[in-house]
């Protein structure tokens, strides 16, 4: 079956929960919080962020198959354009049993249009080694002018 791709709203926070759930703990390891109480403060999270954090779900015959966030940072205003909006593509995650299939790309190229339609004059991206490929397909690319410091 084919995915779909749609915005995502807080009706949909706890397949959003799952999916970051099963990426972050049964894929990746990770510990801390129980299920139950993640999923309650996911849900949380999510409708704090409503206005600055932007969700898309994939699904296959109704099921939830992949994820993406869009994370929109107002900028300091200039004399000359007072709104200025970058994005992050945060979270871009398929399932492994749908990964291959070209639901990443529908999910990144959902983003990519919203940010474009809203006015985000560009959008960055921390790709994992393995998804380089997906985001030089959708025409990412490497920009010398950005420095990152990390605490990890």
């Amino acid at each position: 079956m084919v995915a779909s791709v749609r915005p995502a709203d807080l009706v949909d926070a706890a397949a959003l929960a799952e999916l970051r759930w099963r990426w972050r703990v049964e894929e990746r390891g990770e510990t801390g919080m129980d299920h139950d109480t993640f999923v309650a403060a996911f849900t949380a999270w999510m409708a704090e962020h409503a206005g600055s954090h932007h969700a898309w779900l994939a699904e296959a015959s109704a099921a939830p198959v992949g994820m993406a966030w869009l994370a929109v940072v107002n900028r300091v205003p200039g004399p000359g354009r007072w709104l200025r909006l970058s994005g992050n593509l945060q979270s871009v995650y398929v399932i492994p049993e749908r990964r291959g299939a070209g639901v990443g790309r529908l999910l990144v190229d959902a983003a990519i249009a919203m940010a474009r339609d809203s006015g985000i004059d560009y959008v960055s991206v921390h790709p994992s080694e393995r998804s380089f490929p997906l985001y030089r397909r959708a025409r990412f690319n490497d920009y010398p002018g950005v420095l990152e410091l990390r605490w990890d």
